[in-house]
């Protein structure tokens, strides 16, 4: 495999303004590849959630580039729908439907989105249920479980669709202390299986243990890209130093 074939994620000069006139991306670039678990870390404001949610086009940018899966995302609604396709994404509020079994949220969109058979989705579904460790919760509604539960049949829903790149934000955010941990381990889950992630997170353990690299955000910009063991070990600059003191 070439290095063109592995890149899934390519940002290049990235920058957008919001209509009242803030600046929230300057120019920033990215590069993600087949199987790299990416880490973006920063302050409350940094860009980074914004960012992310550039990959889907849940935001719009006004300059630069951005391609997933070598599809180039632009006002072409097939080019968006294409790559919406290929691109989970897992909330810090989970989004799941309340109205609908555990079992509804997972298989909605493969069945009308990607035109699968019901039965067969279902079969996914509860197999995926089973791997994210709450498969006897199917028949439940998401009032009826905890936040973590709730977050695991989101990160379950997301893998129903059979993405290529998985985008977390905050994930684990607004969960309680004691369920932080269920979530993390199915994304290391998910990390060992070969998923390419980009996460933005404030969990240190999960970026120093899984992550490929880690990305520090500040004001709109990259600070600093860097193994973990560098970026937490030795980061080469001073905000990247400043952060770290604070979150540690």
């Amino acid at each position: 495999m070439t290095r063109s074939d592995a890149v899934m994620i390519e940002a290049r000069g990235v920058e957008k303004w919001y209509p009242n006139g803030f600046h929230a991306l300057r120019g920033v670039d990215l590069t993600v590849e087949q199987g790299e678990v990416v880490v973006i870390m920063g302050p409350s404001g940094s860009g980074k959630s914004t960012f992310l949610r550039t990959f889907n086009a849940l935001e719009d940018f006004q300059k630069g580039s951005i391609s997933v899966d070598g599809i180039t995302l632009s006002d072409d609604l097939r080019h968006i729908d294409a790559i919406r396709r290929e691109v989970g994404m897992v909330f810090q509020q989970f989004n799941l439907f309340p109205h609908l079994t555990v079992l509804q949220n997972l298989t909605l969109a493969p069945v009308l989105v990607r035109k699968l058979p019901k039965a067969e989705v279902q079969r996914r579904a509860l197999d995926l249920l089973e791997r994210v460790g709450i498969a006897e919760q199917a028949h439940k509604y998401p009032g009826q479980l905890s936040g973590g539960q709730q977050q695991r049949v989101a990160i379950a829903r997301s893998l129903c669709m059979e993405p290529r790149i998985l985008l977390f934000d905050e994930p684990t955010s607004a969960l309680d202390p004691e369920m932080v941990q269920e979530v993390l381990e199915v994304m290391q889950a998910l990390a060992r299986d070969g998923m390419t992630m980009v996460v933005v997170t404030h969990e240190v353990r999960f970026a120093r243990q899984v992550a490929h690299r880690v990305v520090l955000m500040d004001a709109g910009v990259v600070v600093e890209s860097a193994p973990p063991e560098q970026f937490f070990t030795d980061p080469q600059h001073e905000r990247s130093r400043q952060f770290l003191s604070q979150i540690s």
